[in-house]
């Protein structure tokens, strides 16, 4: 949708992907991500205001059924967050760190401008995270993604610098759980 597609420059240099085993977004070291439906496209360009606004309603339909993890849908929207930290929250899941210079020539979108914009309604639970969201239509090429980091990784990384400025650490099992605000997402979409 032209009205609120970014241009990379319009958006944080640094942005994450949380992949996880049951991700509709399909993740290839060598192919890239790639969402689950790789063909549908709104352009509001041209037409009449009629068929404008139905492309417009269409669109929004189809970023509230991604943001409300509609799993009967095929979404063809990649979610990507601003704030490393957010992401690092999900439990069982490979951080992806997306480059976004790669990605001029895609559509890309702040999901909380659509959510405002159109009025969607999705989960309170959600709203925290849609405020730190932007969605890529179809596609990420391999050549954007410049890291790729597991739970493990990343929670190996948290006891060095804790073991840095405390000294040494015993594995706690608060580290093995989700957060309280993740949680309450999952909750929300009845996982």
């Amino acid at each position: 949708m032209n009205t609120f597609c970014l241009s990379p420059t319009d958006v944080p240099t640094t942005l994450y992907r949380v992949q996880y085993g049951d991700s509709m977004t399909a993740y290839d070291i060598h192919e890239g991500l790639e969402a689950a439906d790789t063909v549908t496209f709104y352009d509001n360009d041209g037409g009449d205001e009629q068929e404008v606004e139905d492309t417009l309603q269409e669109f929004g339909d189809a970023v509230e059924q991604h943001l409300n993890w509609d799993t009967g849908y095929e979404s063809m929207f990649i979610s990507l967050f601003s704030q490393r930290r957010h992401a690092e929250n999900w439990i069982n899941c490979t951080l992806l760190q997306i480059s976004t210079a790669p990605l001029n020539g895609f559509s890309i979108f702040r999901a909380e401008e659509i959510v405002d914009a159109l009025s969607l309604a999705i989960p309170e639970a959600a709203r925290a995270s849609v405020a730190r969201e932007y969605l890529i239509a179809h596609y990420i090429p391999p050549r954007a993604i410049i890291r790729s980091q597991t739970v493990d990784d990343i929670l190996a990384g948290r006891n060095r610098r804790h073991r840095s400025i405390l000294g040494p650490l015993r594995p706690s099992r608060a580290e093995d759980m989700a957060s309280p605000e993740l949680i309450a997402q999952l909750e929300a979409m009845g996982i």
